[in-house]
């Protein structure tokens, strides 16, 4: 299965052999993933990074920003198999173009994580949850001078928060990131979409509000969901969650 997906826009993975086929679940029961994206791109998430407690802040690999992340739904052709959800960073685009000249073509490692979602209905507490992943990873063999390299995300306990109100575009999950051996722990949250926030090239929280403000010559909103509380990144400058979602429906 993991030959037949390929990429697709930023951080996503389309699909060959998996397709939504028929169910007979109501749609509307059923744990979903936001597929379209304010900047054209498909499942983009705003994606924060906060390292969990006993990591070195000053390690290389513990310095993961804020950035843009994609997430896919497939659904399975047997009826009686879970259906998944995969996952890719927009820094592994980054980095694979970036090492484009040297990858491995016979290397068996995959830009994406993929996993099966535990239920296809929402929990009680409206998350739908991807408990293991495999992992995504990059492998660069050494060239002349330059050493080989090497990255890794890990991520598990993928959680994505399923109501009328937020319906499968807020994601909470564990990561565990490694670049060249170093290796550290994070916990990362993400919205959908991903929306900038520059005026120039500074910050500016105007442009994360999910409500017109003609006065200030904002004749649209944000299009991100009210519920969620953000504010404009200042390095990403994109909106990113800054707290906890309300969970306004009960299940």
């Amino acid at each position: 299965m993991k030959r037949n997906l390929m990429e697709l826009g930023m951080g996503v993975v389309a699909v060959a052999l998996m397709s939504s086929g028929c169910n007979t679940q109501d749609p509307e029961r059923q744990c979903s993933v936001a597929r379209a994206s304010s900047d054209g791109s498909l499942g983009s998430f705003a994606a924060t990074y906060t390292l969990k407690e006993g990591q070195d802040p000053e390690a290389v690999c513990a310095q993961l920003e804020s950035g843009a992340v994609g997430l896919q739904k497939y659904f399975n052709r047997d009826p009686n198999a879970p259906d998944s959800v995969a996952i890719r960073t927009e820094r592994m685009n980054e980095l694979l173009e970036l090492y484009s000249s040297r990858q491995d073509p016979d290397s068996s490692h995959e830009p994406y994580a993929l996993g099966s979602l535990a239920s296809e209905l929402p929990g009680a507490d409206n998350f739908c949850t991807v408990p293991e992943l495999a992992p995504a990873r990059l492998e660069v063999p050494a060239s002349g001078a330059d050493p080989a390299q090497s990255f890794a995300y890990e991520w598990s306990n993928l959680r994505i928060y399923n109501t009328p109100e937020i319906p499968g575009t807020q994601f909470v999950a564990d990561l565990r990131y490694t670049e060249n051996g170093c290796t550290a722990e994070y916990q990362v949250k993400g919205i959908w979409p991903v929306v900038g926030c520059a005026t120039g090239s500074r910050p500016n929280d105007d442009l994360c509000d999910p409500y017109p403000n003609p006065e200030q010559g904002r004749l649209r909103g944000s299009g991100i969901n009210p519920l969620f509380p953000v504010k404009c990144d200042p390095v990403a400058l994109i909106c990113v969650l800054t707290g906890d979602v309300p969970s306004p429906s009960k299940p």
